[in-house]
């Protein structure tokens, strides 16, 4: 077996590999890990400066089309130059990029199979190139605007959505209205053009590989987690709780708890196939 490994946003691959060490080595042996770093520094994650030095990285930041794409792509230049890859892990930023790709090449193809089994630690919800993208606006009087367009930039809809509010936009637009404050009034109107993400209401199911989906219950993307396992295969899918947060468990019961399932998933892929 042979993964691709894919860190979260401000850490990099270093880290993902000190982070998975504990369930590596209750994996097979011979398993092959690829880490993979993002090209984009960025601050570094919630505590992670205390603990690891840096740089720290990101895939992307606001997810912007042209940015997303070259995450992408950055990932399928390394399946051709360094694959094939029988799974991926993915944690944080990187399991999002990882179901985005997966789920970009089964729209494409639906025979395609860039990957037979995905591990999703800790997941942020992928994004979906096939809806056009929201365009932002921080307005001069400081009210925010949401109108959906195509990615040629034609408007679609006719502005009845409620885009500020909708399941797609899950913590795109909280993430820019973070920036907002830093924002000089001058500088006003401001847009960005953003993806919108995949939802289990709108895509039942994008990945038909086995996945296995591993979610804190006090993770403040807990929606994220969930929401991802249900475009996924359920007959094929594992997932497992912990009680700790936006962070891979660390009790040896639960570590050994998801290994048993990625070794189930990974027994479920070579039957899939």
């Amino acid at each position: 077996m042979r993964f691709l490994c894919l860190h979260g946003h401000g850490t990099n691959s270093q880290i993902l590999e000190a982070q998975l060490e504990p369930l590596r080595s209750r994996l097979p042996r011979d398993w092959e890990y690829e880490f993979l770093d993002g090209e984009k520094e960025t601050i570094p994650a919630t505590g992670i400066d205390a603990v690891f030095p840096g740089p720290y990285v990101c895939y992307h930041e606001e997810p912007i089309p042209e940015d997303v794409q070259h995450a992408v792509d950055l990932v399928k230049e390394v399946i051709r130059e360094e694959g094939p890859f029988d799974g991926v892990i993915g944690f944080s930023q990187g399991a999002a990029l990882a179901a985005t790709v997966i789920a970009a090449e089964a729209e494409r193809d639906p025979l395609a199979e860039t990957f037979k089994v995905a591990i999703f630690l800790s997941a942020t919800m992928p994004f979906d190139f096939s809806a056009g993208k929201l365009r932002l606006t921080c307005e001069a009087d400081n009210t925010l605007t949401a109108t959906h367009q195509d990615i040629d930039g034609t408007k679609l809809d006719g502005g009845k959505q409620d885009w500020l509010n909708d399941c797609r936009t899950a913590g795109v637009i909280a993430e820019f209205q973070a920036r907002r404050p830093q924002v000089e009034k001058s500088a006003l109107p401001q847009s960005v053009d953003v993806l919108l993400r995949y939802h289990p209401s709108t895509h039942p199911q994008q990945i038909d590989i086995p996945t296995v989906h591993v979610i804190g219950l006090k993770d403040e993307y807990l929606d994220h987690g969930k929401n991802l396992a249900g475009i996924c295969n359920s007959r094929i899918q594992q997932v497992v709780t912990h009680d700790g947060g936006h962070q891979l468990p660390r009790e040896g019961a639960t570590v050994s708890r998801v290994a048993e399932a990625i070794q189930w998933a990974v027994d479920r892929m070579l039957f899939h196939n």
